[in-house]
């Protein structure tokens, strides 16, 4: 029953949460390719800033709601185990990186096209570079960056979803650390009426 619970859980808050990432990443990267100004740049931080609480704020209430879910399953002592927090926190993120993986190289391959998206970035690298008189003298050390970028080949699915998972399993690895310990609740042996 628990187990089931878990993964009922991880699959329908994973998804809500990895849909939600999904846009964030598909604002930034329009910001970047289709704004590609200073204004854009501004906004896209704020966003990035934004997500990163996000991030952190739904893991911590999907733990918190899954802790009281399982606890209320449980007819004898509550408790909620630390390393139960964790692997439900990590597992949640890294199903997410499953999702904005997928998302990433369909935006990126199939919508826009691999090339299309590297020469866009570029361009809007480059007209932040040169906006920027400090940085527009050295656009010539930039060039074999440049370069780089657009030799790039076209990433498979599998390493495009491999690397948005690793991504994502590590932070959330990571988040899991705090919250787990927050949202863990030890066995109270002197509790005789079980509450919660």
């Amino acid at each position: 029953m628990k187990q089931n619970l878990f993964l009922n859980s991880v699959m329908t808050r994973g998804a809500i949460f990895g849909f939600i990432m999904l846009c964030s990443h598909i604002f930034e990267q329009c910001a970047v390719v289709y704004g590609g100004t200073t204004t854009w740049y501004s906004v896209m931080c704020i966003e990035m800033l934004f997500s990163a609480v996000l991030f952190v704020w739904m893991l911590y209430r999907f733990a918190k709601s899954f802790s009281v879910e399982v606890m209320a399953l449980q007819s004898d002592v509550k408790m909620f185990s630390y390393g139960a927090g964790w692997s439900y926190v990590t597992s949640i993120s890294a199903l997410a990186g499953v999702i904005v993986g997928l998302g990433r190289y369909i935006l990126h391959n199939l919508v826009i096209g691999h090339k299309a998206y590297t020469e866009a970035m570029i361009s809007s690298v480059k007209g932040i570079l040169e906006s920027n008189p400090e940085t527009s003298a050295m656009m010539g050390t930039y060039k074999q960056l440049f370069a780089q970028m657009a030799a790039q080949p076209e990433p498979s699915i599998f390493a495009t979803i491999f690397s948005s998972v690793w991504s994502y399993a590590v932070w959330g690895m990571i988040v899991a650390l705090i919250i787990a310990g927050v949202v863990k609740k030890d066995a109270n042996l002197f509790d005789t009426n079980n509450n919660e």
